[in-house]
């Protein structure tokens, strides 16, 4: 009995301790959560998401696991990234440590590409190649592949601040057609691989069309902290099949009436859709 109450205890100091432990690997909390999952006997679902700048910005993935909390999912969502700045898939696959990471047994994997890839047909280069292989690779070793829908960029931006180094020469002109591309080719890809599409950008544009008091990009290319709650919110629903109305996690920046907007608009999407379903 002693020492049943003595593990409690120390289970107890050890978990208040890793409030004060330094993130590890840039990813805030990241630290924190691993030992804090030592004590959680809840079902593990992992996530693995595999792209950048537009995945790791504001902590979009990190932000997933808050929202599933804050929504009583009954499973430990244990998500890991791997996302540097303006690299590509393919350029994440001649990585030996990424491959062996994607190797890896998880339930989903998400991919990202990039997006000066996906300005237009011809600037492609073999990216939509790369995705089909990777989701076939992903299905072989038993996850869930997932492709991470994004957004076209923004016309009213003039200084092209933000911009990867590939989309210099890309002519704003082209920037209204990319939604078009963006969705043709994913929907493409979903069409022969039969991957799952988390379509963000489409609930993106949506919304870019109405009157909204906050910005969804942060720059020309990046997404505001509301796009990345965006982002996560469709996520949550995805990795889960649950209500986001649920989720009452917000981050610091996003007013109460404009996170309440983003639950709503991404409801309705999925609502519409039908896309709504029984949590895996």
């Amino acid at each position: 009995m002693f020492q049943v109450k003595r593990a409690g205890v120390l289970a107890a100091i050890l978990v208040g301790s890793l409030f004060f432990l330094p993130p590890f690997n840039g990813w805030p909390g990241k630290g924190k959560e691993f030992l804090v999952d030592l004590f959680d006997d809840r079902p593990e679902q992992t996530v693995l998401f595999l792209g950048n700048s537009r995945t790791f910005y504001h902590d979009m993935p990190h932000m997933v696991r808050l929202i599933a909390e804050s929504a009583g999912y009954p499973k430990n969502l244990h998500i890991e990234m791997e996302a540097k700045p303006g690299i590509s898939l393919g350029d994440h696959l001649k990585n030996p440590q990424t491959r062996a990471l994607i190797a890896q047994r998880w339930d989903d994997v998400v991919l990202q590409v990039l997006s000066s890839e996906q300005y237009s047909a011809q600037t492609a280069g073999d990216a939509w190649e790369v995705a089909a292989g990777l989701v076939r690779d992903i299905k072989a070793n038993g996850a869930r592949p997932a492709m991470f829908v994004t957004w076209r960029y923004t016309d009213q931006c003039t200084a092209n601040a933000g911009m990867p180094p590939s989309a210099a020469g890309l002519s704003p002109a082209g920037y209204p057609g990319m939604h078009l591309n963006i969705q043709q080719q994913h929907a493409r890809l979903a069409a022969l691989t039969g991957v799952d599409l988390v379509n963000v950008g489409l609930v993106w544009e949506a919304l870019q069309s109405q009157p909204i008091g906050f910005p969804l990009y942060d720059d020309c290319n990046h997404p505001s902290i509301h796009g990345s709650y965006l982002s996560a919110l469709m996520f949550y629903a995805y990795f889960s099949g649950g209500d986001v109305l649920d989720v009452t996690f917000r981050p610091v920046g996003i007013s109460p009436e404009d996170a309440e907007m983003l639950r709503m608009a991404v409801s309705r999407y999925l609502k519409d859709r039908g896309e709504a379903k029984t949590p895996t």
